[in-house]
């Protein structure tokens, strides 16, 4: 899916932002569902340590957090007690949200074609909720940065045609931002700063895909 430009992101919700609202928010607010499910394994986990960053996706949209450490795509997790992977992850909160899942897990996993099919269960589970999948690119630095670059590259081409499937560019967003006190010594998992970062990169990205849900309906 490609990516809403800003300026159009404007027009919509001018447009057709408040009528959309109206029609769909209204029975949401009723049954109390999220509007995003966030998903993510040790690098997400910061969600559960910086309040700051969860109120910053709340303040947004109604946002589900399922992150873990250790997690993996569709299998169990690195440690024994890890039992639910992202994909169990999706399916268990099936109906309790209504637009978006981020999708921040990935490190734990093998690259190559058990990566590729992963993402395709992944989004084809999503596809079968109405939802759209926001994927976050891996950080290229240090240990990881082979696997990383690899899953980057595998991601960019799934986004070409996988046509529920939206990758926000994490590993751009945060180069150089170890410098910045974003990140613990190993530059990849978040301290404060880098959770808030996260969490407006995400913020931008939902959005952009909520306007163009959005738009979908009205048209």
């Amino acid at each position: 899916m490609r990516r809403l430009s800003g300026f159009l992101i404007i027009a919509l919700a001018t447009s057709v932002g408040a009528s959309a609202r109206e029609a769909i928010g209204a029975s949401d607010a009723q049954v109390g569902r999220a509007k995003v499910l966030v998903i993510g394994d040790s690098v997400f986990t910061a969600f559960n340590h910086v309040p700051s960053a969860r109120k910053l996706m709340n303040e947004q949209q109604p946002t589900i957090f399922a992150v873990q450490g250790c997690q993996k795509l569709v299998d169990k997790g690195c440690f024994a007690w890890v039992k639910l992977s992202a994909l169990d992850q999706l399916r268990k909160h099936a109906g309790r949200f209504t637009d978006v899942v981020v999708i921040g897990t990935g490190y734990n996993d093998r690259i190559g074609t058990a990566f590729r099919m992963a993402v395709l269960a992944i989004t084809a589970e999503a596809a079968s909720q109405g939802v759209d999948v926001v994927w976050v690119t891996y950080r290229q630095i240090g240990h990881v940065r082979g696997n990383s670059t690899t899953r980057n590259k595998q991601l960019s081409k799934l986004d070409q045609n996988v046509a529920n499937l939206s990758v926000v560019d994490w590993n751009a967003f945060s180069e150089g931002k170890e410098k910045s006190g974003w990140f613990r010594e190993d530059k990849i998992h978040l301290v404060t700063p880098g959770a808030n970062g996260l969490a407006r990169l995400l913020n931008e990205s939902v959005a952009e895909v909520m306007a163009k849900r959005e738009l979908a309906e009205v048209g």
